[in-house]
């Protein structure tokens, strides 16, 4: 009797984390010091989180895409956010409305250069769990996994199911000496993580280096340090095996960020890991991946809200072609 062929993926892209409802508060000039005055230009809605973001930008490029997380609030205006990512396409079947539930909100204040994210993410990720565990069935049957590092034992129960099938696993800001950093292919370190974690590397570049090859040393993937408008980093672990389009294991590349005008940088990082998956998805070089997914997060930071109007891929290959990094 022949073998019976092995189930293929029915999803590109599964991701598993933050789902928030919220608004976006864009003031004129500077955030203000303590006790001082800022003007509000706008006041916009907002459907965010980690996962959240990636998921509305890899929609958008016409990646099938399916989203668990947290669970969604018993309210209006967080049925709207799961209403506004159904009408988007992505699967959200296995997002759960809890009966009583006030949902996971946010207040985001951005003045053009900077955000400063107000919430109650305490609540959520210290006391306890609000959220279902992920779905193993549809771990398996997506291509790539993306998943946000803070939910415990539900991110490495998704990042453990991903290797388990061999499918190749996303996630960020995830530290070096982690279960998860070992398991990533790819693992991208934000500033704010630097900013919460290891503040001396974005004092000293010699903090920064150190800090660098301590995830190299510790992970076998791609490694990537972004930080704003400095030129951002990326390496494979020291630990992983060279292979056509990717860079030599411990090899550190450069790449410049490309100078836009920024309106809004919030998303910028949601958006950069929608586009390390989508150029997983293609097959992309690590050169060609990275590049990508920059372009990306800089036509993110040129809208607003976030993610929420995030560019086609005719316009990010337009601003591949017509910048020269």
């Amino acid at each position: 009797m022949p073998a019976k062929p092995a189930a293929r993926p029915t999803t590109d892209a599964y991701l598993f984390g933050h789902v928030s409802t919220g608004i976006i508060v864009r003031i004129e000039g500077w955030f203000p010091q303590p006790d001082g005055y800022g003007e509000i230009i706008e006041t916009l809605e907002n459907h965010c989180g980690e996962a959240t973001g990636s998921a509305i930008v890899l929609a958008r490029l016409g990646v099938s895409t399916a989203l668990e997380g947290n669970w969604i609030g018993d309210t209006p205006t967080c049925r709207g956010t799961l209403a506004f990512l159904e009408s988007r396409g992505i699967d959200c079947s296995g997002l759960v409305v809890k009966p009583g539930y006030q949902g996971v909100n946010e207040i985001t204040i951005s003045d053009g250069e900077s955000r400063t994210v107000f919430g109650r993410y305490g609540d959520l990720l210290g006391t306890t769990r609000q959220w279902e565990m992920p779905n193993l069935a549809h771990i398996e049957q997506a291509r790539v996994v993306c998943v946000d590092p803070s939910f415990g034992e539900a991110t490495l129960a998704t990042a453990r199911a991903a290797k388990a099938a061999a499918v190749p696993l996303v996630t960020s800001d995830a530290p070096y000496e982690s279960e998860l950093a070992a398991l990533a292919d790819v693992v991208a370190i934000s500033g704010e993580l630097m900013a919460r974690d290891y503040p001396e590397a974005l004092e000293s570049e010699a903090a920064r280096e150190e800090l660098f090859e301590q995830y190299l040393e510790h992970c076998a993937g791609l490694v990537v340090f972004t930080a704003g408008s400095r030129p951002l980093w990326y390496a494979r672990g020291r630990s992983g095996r060279p292979a056509s389009g990717r860079v030599p294991p411990g090899e550190r590349r450069e790449l410049s960020p490309i100078q836009v005008e920024i309106v809004d940088s919030a998303g910028a990082g949601d958006s950069f890991r929608a586009g390390l998956i989508y150029g997983l998805l293609q097959g992309w070089s690590d050169d060609e991946l990275v590049r990508f997914a920059s372009a990306m997060a800089s036509l993110v930071c040129t809208t607003t809200p976030g993610c929420v109007n995030p560019p086609t891929l005719k316009q990010v290959r337009e601003l591949l072609e017509s910048s020269s990094f």
